[in-house]
């Protein structure tokens, strides 16, 4: 049973890491049980869901809107990704579409907000900022950690240049937690949610990066995220789509969805499954 979503989660972290003593006995054992183990799960999760979806599905497809509300958990934290209203599908001789943008403010990648350049490394940016979320438990939207920053991101990359990348660390999270590991996933969502999506890894290489201790990881550029500066990458010849779309302080939206993408808020997205309509089974690239 999908009892929650990642949303509900991280929002209630962000105001027990502000608001620690004042809390109920109720949140307070709640937050407890999303421990450190269980954050790491949760990333691995989403992971190998957008592997799936980019490299394993019969045709590859684009999320647009991975967000902590659309990650639901059930009652044993496994997570699923849902929601696939703005999904877009991709053939395989294509490399990124221009289109509008479609999505949630503070998720979307810079290239796509600005350009309409959507490709795969656009769900690679929102996980990085889901990443950062799970670590920091706060909302990149309403990110009040430090006053002198805006941005979740541009807080995390400035700590991580100074070598205080563990500041960024929920301060609720035990002190048994594993604080290599933290720091390693703090460089992964960096990395993903570089500004270039040129420098950003693929969802393989992400998931490979989570499940083992790797060596030297690249050091991460700047991130993109709302008054960042952003150039626009050069680019080869792309498929060209228009949609039309309403945004507002908060959300883009599209006024037609992608109904294309056989799923709902509802289905299922099993980790490792076998599709009965002839999609492959999800291989495990923990052991590559």
């Amino acid at each position: 049973m999908w009892n929650q979503d990642l949303s509900t989660m991280v929002t209630m972290l962000s105001y027990l890491s502000c608001h620690g003593n004042g809390a109920s006995h109720a949140e307070s054992s709640r937050r407890e049980e999303l421990d450190w183990n269980k954050r790491h799960d949760i990333m691995m999760g989403v992971a190998k869901g957008l592997l799936y979806l980019h490299e394993d599905s019969h045709s590859c497809i684009i999320h647009r809107d991975i967000k902590a509300s659309n990650i639901l958990l059930d009652d044993k934290w496994m997570p699923k990704i849902a929601d696939f209203g703005l999904a877009r599908l991709f053939e395989e001789n294509e490399t990124h579409v221009n289109t509008r943008a479609a999505g949630t403010n503070g998720y979307m990648a810079p290239e796509y907000v600005l350009h309409g350049n959507l490709s795969t490394r656009a769900d690679v940016y929102s996980f990085g900022v889901l990443v950062l979320e799970l670590i920091s438990g706060q909302k990149n939207s309403s990110f009040n950690r430090d006053p002198e920053f805006t941005s979740l991101l541009e807080w995390a990359y400035k700590l991580y240049k100074k070598g205080k990348s563990l500041e960024i660390m929920d301060p609720l999270l035990p002190p048994s937690a594993d604080l290599d590991q933290i720091a390693v996933c703090i460089q992964i969502g960096l990395l993903c949610a570089q500004a270039d999506p040129h420098l950003r890894p693929d969802m393989q290489r992400v998931v490979v990066m989570l499940a083992k201790k790797p060596g030297n990881l690249e050091e991460p550029t700047r991130p993109g995220y709302l008054g960042s500066r952003y150039r626009r990458p050069h680019r080869r010849h792309a498929a060209s789509s228009e949609t039309s779309g309403n945004s507002n302080s908060r959300t883009f939206s599209s006024s037609t969805k992608t109904n294309s993408v056989t799923a709902t808020t509802t289905t299922s997205l099993r980790m490792i499954i076998k599709d009965p309509k002839g999609k492959r089974p999800m291989q495990d690239y923990t052991n590559p």
